[in-house]
C-alpha cells in the first residue's frame, strides 16, 4: 500500500500549469478560475447515482475508524468486481472538451488537460505499484475521495488503512449494485476517467495556488470539489 500523495511531484505540476493559460469567461468547465461558469463534470457526464449508492453504502455498511472512516470487510471481495475492459485509449476528455462556446483550438487545448490528468493518474499507480487499481472504477472513486481529503483539509493525507478500508468497501458496493454490474465496459470506462479528471483537476488546481502562492486558487479548488462532492452525496445529475 502507499501513502496516498507521496508521488505526487513534477507530473501533477506540470498538468497544473495547463490550468493557468486563459479561457474564455463564457465556457463551461474551461476556467477554473471562473467559478461563475464552472461546470462540474460529476454532474454531467457521470452516473451519479451509482456513486451516491457507493458513497452510503461505504458510510453505512463498517464500524468506524479512529480517523472516521469504514473498517475493510472481513473477507474483500476480489477488486475484479468493479473492474473493466478498457474499449479505447481514452474517451471523457474529447467529450468533457466538447463545447460550443470554445474555439476548435480551445477545445483542444483542455481536452489535452484532460488527457494528461487521465495519464499521470495511471503513471501515478505504476510508480506507486499499484496497478491493480488501473481502470477499476472503485480506485477511481477511492482517488476522488482522498482527493477531496486532502484539498480541503490543507494537505491532510489519508491513511494507508484507512485509504484501503474505503477502496475495499467502493468495491463491496459496486460488487452488489445491480446497475453498475449491467454497465457495458464503455460505461464503466466512462465513469472511472470522469472520477479521475473531477478529483486530478480540483487537486491540480491546489498545488498550483501553493507553487505560485494564490490563495484564490486553493479556494476556488475547494469550491470545485465541494461541489463534486455534493453531486455524489445527494446523486444529483442536473
Amino acid at each position: 500500500m502507499f501513502s496516498p500523495f507521496k508521488l505526487l511531484t513534477a507530473a501533477i505540476a506540470t498538468a497544473s500549469l495547463s490550468l493557468a493559460a486563459p479561457h474564455p469567461a463564457e465556457a463551461q468547465f474551461t476556467n477554473p478560475y471562473t467559478f461563475s461558469t464552472w461546470n462540474n463534470p460529476i454532474s454531467s457526464s457521470a452516473d451519479t447515482a451509482i456513486m451516491n449508492r457507493a458513497f452510503q453504502r461505504m458510510v453505512a455498511g463498517g464500524s468506524p475508524s479512529s480517523a472516521g472512516f469504514v473498517a475493510a470487510p472481513a473477507a474483500p471481495t476480489p477488486l475484479s468486481a468493479s473492474a473493466f475492459r478498457p474499449m479505447a485509449a481514452q474517451i471523457m476528455p474529447l467529450r468533457l472538451a466538447d463545447d460550443p462556446a470554445l474555439s476548435p483550438a480551445e477545445r483542444q487545448e483542455m481536452a489535452a488537460l484532460y488527457s494528461d490528468l487521465l495519464t499521470f493518474y495511471h503513471d501515478w499507480l505504476i510508480e506507486a505499484g499499484e496497478q491493480r487499481l488501473q481502470n477499476n472504477v472503485a480506485g477511481a472513486m477511492t482517488y476522488l475521495l482522498m482527493a477531496s481529503h486532502y484539498v480541503l483539509n490543507d494537505g491532510e493525507e489519508i491513511s494507508e488503512a484507512d485509504h484501503e478500508a474505503i477502496l475495499q468497501s467502493f468495491n463491496e458496493a459496486l460488487a452488489s449494485d445491480t446497475h453498475f454490474q449491467a454497465l457495458s465496459a464503455q460505461g464503466k470506462q466512462e465513469l472511472y476517467e470522469t472520477l479521475v479528471i473531477s478529483a486530478a483537476l480540483p487537486l491540480a488546481l491546489y498545488f498550483e495556488g501553493h507553487e505560485v502562492g494564490d490563495p484564490d486558487y486553493i479556494a476556488q479548488a475547494q469550491e470545485m470539489i465541494e461541489a463534486t462532492l455534493i453531486a455524489v452525496l445527494t446523486g444529483d445529475q442536473g
